[in-house]
């Protein structure tokens, strides 16, 4: 009861608040952006699931067994099944090869289908496929069959009847080299159909939905049973450029989260020392009437205790509103319903409250246990503190609670080296500037003499509101470099004009007609790539099936026949890393992270099966690749000489607008064996991602820099005390304000000025960091920060130092001299 009684006189004078406001802050700001954070990652897998039309997916050459459905069913998931195959399909007017989709009547489980009456229409959603004996074929494959809707087709044994015009299948881009044109029938007339006989070549999927712990359960049930040609997927691992974009979009999602628990732990910084100086006279007079220091710790405890009940309890209720304010004003740019927050995440804002408490507040208040009687007698006594271990465990809790956001050691690592290289500079640099400005002002009678003079006078004090307002200044430059620059690369690295279809199946005849009519459509098109299929089958001279016995450790290399090319020049996505590649090369050349997968290396020979016929070649260069680009690239690039004896199609891939699909799409129904594949699914989902994580990181910006606002406020008034008196003094001695104000202005334009330089120099080296080790993007310059950081600093500091020392300037000097 003692310690509460004392909580509330305290609260009553306005001594705790700082604190209780600091520690709402740090797990409000916390706590909010997490919960935000949780929801769009969600969100984000939620819609790549839709490209996988569920959550997991079994991929398989045999059929789905029973066993593995009815456990799904066991732990309580959705099933829906797909079988993908090869047939023709017969019209009155003709017959065309296409790509079948047999599916069940709930498929798919995410996403919708795509369906439009007309055709080459822009489409409209529908839930559920087709019925029984309804069929959805392709716009193009209805314009080369010539029929419309009503109409029949048939599709082995049976007849089927045209109910929509498909526009887009969830889960078709599984592959970019299917099959098409598309058609998609009910499960049901599959066995109907009588197509699929012994030897025919399908592709059988389970597709599961569910909550995650039983989608995990199930994955470590199959995992280890999957087959030779089996695979199991998840909406990351559904293709390279998706998963790049998720992977990204976290990384800065949980950068903006690292800078908030940097921001905490300044706010808690500087609300712990003021807490401790105001605890002075008030357990020296507790042990003046005989306390024990027991005693004095369970009081300091509670009150603590007390504290942080409170003080968390408002920040997680703040912290919920917060992301819902968020959440709110993105409804309206993104394209789905963000998830619902999480209770269960509100465990990273309790122990965001503790380990602050713990890593900033605490042992300054176990200082307070040596505290001396005598200082009843002397309120302005100070008690002895161990700087240096007090700064190791702040920095400590800080990086723990960096890495505990996070989940990871880099980003962490990255902001705490960026941190003390900071501090370093400015306890070179302030000491040095701090100094000079001593120098230069000795026998000070101007303001800004009298304010230069200032900064040397409250020398630890000013260093460390230096390092303060640098170090908020460098996180929001860090913030608005992620925003315009990182952002910016990222999206140049998509451009809005990146080739949303594959052109493929095209023979070497046909490629320059198809290259004039997307010039005369002007319709960029990419390099055209000859492609052979083909197969390793040994490694330096030994079988690939003796050495990978386990089907889970298979490289892909070796899992499957590959698309095989020439070229005598590397395109334009391809960057040469080991040996030499051209036309004159008598070896073949590999992917890098192919290579790393099977540990191979410049000379190291493959086998390669070709048409029955076996080739053993020298890897004579090794290439990155960029996935993402969405032009047409391979694992292995072989010799002309080899391939030019093999019948080979032609593969690229193209950008076509909204404007010319119809019209391009027409002019391909001239070419009945050509198959085109639309990716642009997955470029609008790569795109929204790109969006999303854009407007997110504004939003955070602008809550984290508000914030920083409150902490430079707080950090200002810590030395209020002091400035009052000497304030007081030097009115006392006739200053006027005008005077006052003006030496005001100088100390705390020269402090943001100075930090704001710093901060730009920090950030600078933080971005560089970023782009090169985290985000693996080239590192750029941003000049923008170089004048952003001063003025900045110079116009925010100033004008939060003035508003928060106004009373120097108000208050009359009698009345300041009472007071002390």
């Amino acid at each position: 009861m003692l310690a509460v009684k004392l909580l509330i006189r305290e609260i009553r004078n306005g001594d705790v608040l700082t604190l209780l406001f600091a520690l709402i802050l740090s797990v409000s700001t916390v706590t909010g952006i997490d919960l935000f954070v949780d929801r769009l990652q969600t969100s984000f897998t939620i819609q790549s699931a839709t490209l996988l039309a569920a959550d997991r997916v079994v991929r398989s050459n045999t059929a789905i067994t029973n066993e593995r459905m009815e456990y799904a069913k066991e732990q309580g998931l959705e099933t829906a099944q797909k079988t993908s195959f090869s047939s023709m399909v017969f019209s009155n007017e003709g017959l065309q090869l296409s790509q079948l989709s047999a599916v069940t009547g709930n498929y798919p489980l995410r996403g919708s289908y795509l369906v439009d009456d007309d055709l080459f229409g822009a489409g409209y959603s529908v839930e559920d496929g087709p019925s029984e004996g309804d069929i959805w074929v392709s716009s193009r494959l209805a314009s080369l069959l010539g029929v419309g809707i009503g109409d029949a087709v048939q599709v082995g044994e049976t007849d089927l009847t045209i109910r929509h015009y498909l526009v887009r299948d969830p889960g078709s881009t599984g592959s970019a080299f299917a099959i098409a044109p598309r058609a998609v029938i009910n499960q049901d007339d599959l066995l109907k159909t009588q197509v699929i006989q012994p030897g025919s070549r399908v592709r059988y999927s389970l597709l599961l939905a569910g909550n995650e712990d039983a989608l995990n359960q199930y994955e470590a049930w199959i995992t280890p049973n999957l087959e030779k040609g089996e695979r199991w997927r998840t909406p990351k691992s559904g293709g390279q450029g998706i998963n790049s974009a998720i992977e990204r979009a976290e990384s800065f999602l949980l950068l903006a989260g690292t800078l908030a628990v940097v921001m905490s732990g300044v706010a808690m910084a500087l609300a712990s020392s003021r807490y401790v100086r105001r605890h002075l006279t008030q357990v020296a007079v507790i042990k003046t009437l005989g306390a024990t220091p027991k005693k004095i710790a369970q009081l300091l405890l509670s009150q603590l205790a007390i504290i942080f009940l409170v003080g968390t309890g408002l920040g997680l209720l703040l912290g919920w509103l917060i992301q819902e304010v968020i959440a709110l004003s993105l409804a309206s740019l993104l394209s789905t319903v963000l998830p619902a927050a999480s209770i269960s995440n509100l465990w990273l804002g309790m122990v965001t409250g503790l380990m602050s408490l713990f890593a900033f507040c605490l042992p300054l208040l176990m200082r307070l246990f040596d505290v001396s009687p005598l200082t009843v007698l002397h309120p302005a006594g100070k008690v002895q503190l161990k700087s240096l271990q007090l700064y190791i465990i702040a920095l400590t809790g800080m990086y723990l609670l960096m890495v505990v956001y996070t989940g990871g050691l880099l980003l962490p690592s990255i902001m705490i080296a960026a941190i003390f290289m900071v501090a370093v500079a400015i306890g070179i640099i302030g000491y040095g500037l701090f100094k000079l400005g001593r120098v230069l002002t000795s026998g000070a009678v101007s303001g800004w003499q009298i304010g230069l003079a200032s900064l040397h006078r409250r020398l630890m004090g000013n260093l460390f509101q230096l390092l303060v307002f640098t170090l908020i200044i460098m996180l929001g430059l860090i913030l608005i470099g992620v925003k315009s620059s990182l952002i910016s690369d990222w999206q140049r690295q998509l451009p809005v004009d990146a080739p949303n279809h594959y052109l493929f199946n095209v023979q070497e005849g046909e490629v320059k007609q198809i290259s004039d009519i997307a010039d005369n459509l002007q319709i960029p098109v990419s390099e055209w790539y000859p492609m052979v299929r083909g197969r390793v089958v040994q490694i330096n001279g030994q079988d690939a099936d003796l050495l990978y016995t386990s089907d889970d450790k298979e490289p892909e290399l070796l899992s499957r026949e590959m698309n095989l090319t020439w070229s005598n020049e590397l395109a334009e996505d391809n960057v040469l890393l080991e040996g030499e590649f051209g036309g004159n090369v008598n070896g073949l050349s590999i992917e890098e992270e192919v290579a790393k997968e099977i540990g191979l290396k410049i000379g190291d020979t493959l086998g390669v099966k070709i048409g029955g016929l076996d080739y053993q070649l020298p890897i004579t260069s090794i290439r990155s690749v960029d996935w993402s680009s969405m032009r047409p690239n391979f694992y292995l690039i072989l010799p002309q000489s080899i391939l030019s004896d093999f019948p080979a199609n032609y593969v690229s891939s193209v950008f076509i607008d909204k404007d010319n699909v119809q019209s391009f799409y027409k002019k391909m129904a001239d070419f009945p064996t050509v198959s085109m594949l639309n990716v642009g699914d997955l470029i609008q989902q790569i795109q929204l991602i790109i969006a999303q994580v854009s407007q997110a990181i504004q939003l955070v910006l602008f809550f984290i820099l508000s914030s920083a606002v409150l902490v430079l406020n707080a950090s200002v008034r810590a030395s209020l005390d002091e400035r009052l008196e000497e304030g007081a003094l030097l009115r006392t001695l006739g200053a006027s304000k005008t005077l006052i104000r003006q030496s005001m202005l100088v100390e705390f334009g020269f402090l943001g000025f100075s930090a704001g330089v710093i901060g730009a120099l920090a950030a600078e080296l933080s971005l560089f960091g970023l782009q090169v080790f985290v985000f693996e993007l080239a590192p750029s310059f941003h000049p923008l920060m170089w004048f952003l950081g001063p003025m900045t600093g110079f116009v925010v500091v100033s004008i939060i130092g003035l508003y928060a020392g106004k009373s120097v300037l108000t208050v009359p000097p009698m009345r300041m001299l009472r007071s002390l």
